[in-house]
């Protein structure tokens, strides 16, 4: 493992996906696009233009919401497709690498829509969270909501697979912005660590993922029996108030 693609992996997935950090996926390869340099020495193909879904979304982010950072796929593009390369260019990659390249290459090829935000930490719904996110993605014709979860879904599987993590996981029905919708649960543990927490909301056309980081020293045997579904309650109800504004700009 070479540390500089390590580091960018880690940082650059605590924004974009849980699956690649939270089950401790890492780039092994020194020569891979990223390299450990600067993105702007990649030659990052133009990035999709701003649609009025994510600038309304966006918006009622940063008004209704207690975030620090709120960016819409235009803005998340120079990282989407730095973590792509560097996955792509793997040598001799492993399951987790495998299935983060094909998540990170659906979103560069189908371009969906999609609005970003991370949370102040007094609002984190865990103290012991390093840092909570939600990310919304407005399916289109190249990439359904089922599409854009399953790719996810198959990321968070794989990196349990590969690093022998623990993973529970869950689902139920629920109603948000006047649609059905399911809600899927995840709690991903390594070697009695507490890694990560998710809330997936999943529906036609609008697929949204809340995710929770943690630090190495959250050991899951130490927390307090409810303490997971405390965090399921109180995400899922965050996650759904979410949903509900972004179905508001969607119709």
């Amino acid at each position: 493992m070479t540390i500089p693609g390590s580091s960018l992996l880690r940082a650059t997935a605590i924004g974009l996906t849980a699956g690649l950090l939270l089950a401790g996926c890492t780039s092994n390869d020194a020569d891979s696009p990223n390299g450990g340099g600067d993105q702007s020495e990649l030659d990052v193909p133009e990035a999709p233009a701003e649609t009025p879904q994510e600038t309304a979304l966006a918006e009622t982010l940063e008004t209704d919401f207690d975030v620090t950072q709120v960016m819409t796929l235009q803005e998340q593009w120079p990282d989407i497709y730095a973590m792509a390369s560097a996955l792509s260019g793997t040598e001799d990659p492993d399951l987790c690498q495998q299935a983060g390249a094909a998540q990170y290459n659906l979103l560069l090829d189908a371009q969906p829509a999609s609005v970003r935000a991370t949370f102040e930490a007094d609002a984190n719904l865990d103290e012991h969270s390093s840092g909570e996110t939600v990310t919304v993605f407005y399916a289109n014709e190249a990439a359904s909501s089922e599409a854009l979860h399953e790719a996810y879904e198959h990321t968070d599987t794989s990196c349990v697979e590969e690093y022998e993590n623990a993973i529970e996981h869950d689902v139920t029905s629920a109603e948000a912005g006047g649609r059905p919708v399911e809600v899927h649960t995840w709690q991903v543990v390594t070697s009695n660590q507490l890694t990560g927490r998710m809330i997936e909301v999943v529906s036609n056309d609008i697929f949204l993922r809340y995710a929770a980081a943690y630090p190495p020293q959250v050991i899951a045997d130490e927390l307090e029996d409810d303490a997971e579904q405390q965090f399921n309650d109180a995400a899922t109800q965050r996650a759904l108030e979410i949903f509900t504004a972004a179905v508001a700009p969607a119709e």
